[in-house]
């Protein structure tokens, strides 16, 4: 969580006094080092923003993931004979990846609507 210099990351430009009394709150709540979700919450101010970054990383996961099995089930198919891709593992492997990412990128995007 901390950056090349070892300093925390400022979230989005907020004033680095608001960001001081976060953690100073934290830390009066919190006998040892807060939890990295904790910490993480009070610096992107509040449940809702963590939760909003935290779906949309996941969203482009599974669009990135989703874009790379896409494009390695048209390597393969090409590279096959068209009587071998219906019983070749490594293309079902490769589409099955492609419907998983899109389901679950096509869930995420559903939920947030």
């Amino acid at each position: 969580m901390t950056g090349s210099t070892g300093a925390l990351p400022r979230p989005f430009n907020a004033p680095l006094s608001l960001i001081s009394h976060r953690l100073d709150d934290l830390e009066r709540r919190h006998d040892d080092a807060p939890s990295r979700g904790v910490l993480r919450t009070a610096l992107l101010d509040g449940s809702d923003r963590h939760a909003a970054l935290a779906r949309a990383a996941v969203l482009r996961l599974h669009d990135r993931l989703a874009a790379e099995a896409r494009q390695g089930a048209a390597r393969r198919r090409r590279a096959l004979p068209a009587d071998r891709t219906a019983g070749d593992a490594w293309l079902s492997r490769l589409t099955t990846a492609l419907a998983h990412h899109r389901n679950a990128a096509s869930l995420l995007f559903l939920a947030e609507a």
